[in-house]
């Protein structure tokens, strides 16, 4: 083995224990810097879902007691319409209970579903037919609004 190839082993070595430990230790930089970030964002999410609760108590509390129902305990969907629209008329048919809420009943419906979709607390999944939209719930809104009293 002549020297040329030692001295080259020897670099490349030091500069791969050089990257790895780089890596290894950003990684580590970065799990701690997004627990702290997460734990802020909770106590934001938890704050701002206090305020939502008290502008929109009726509708919050409904989600509350549907997801209380043992029925509707592992449900994470829900489905936006009028009650005039008449799912079947349209053609949607769904096998089992699902949740549903009313525009009819909650005029600030829109408002809160923009709100809790701007935090991620839901997600637009699709729309079931032309006249109503489906949604799902996140477990941090479920988690929620099974802790409020």
């Amino acid at each position: 083995m002549d020297i040329l190839s030692l001295v080259a082993g020897f670099l490349l070595g030091v500069v791969a224990t050089y990257l790895v430990s780089a890596f290894l230790l950003k990684s580590d930089q970065q799990k701690a810097s997004g627990t702290a970030a997460k734990v802020v964002v909770t106590g934001d999410i938890r704050n701002l879902f206090d305020q939502l609760w008290q502008a929109h108590e009726h509708l919050l509390n409904e989600m509350k007691q549907d997801l209380d129902n043992p029925d509707f305990k592992f449900h994470r969907e829900f489905y936006v319409l009028k009650k005039d629209w008449g799912w079947n008329r349209w053609g949607f048919h769904r096998k089992g209970p699902c949740l549903a809420y009313f525009i009819d009943d909650h005029g600030d419906l829109p408002s809160l579903l923009d709100k809790l979709a701007s935090y991620g607390l839901i997600n637009q999944v699709g729309e079931a037919d032309k006249k109503s939209t489906k949604f799902q719930l996140s477990e941090k809104l479920i988690e929620l609004l099974r802790g409020k009293k």
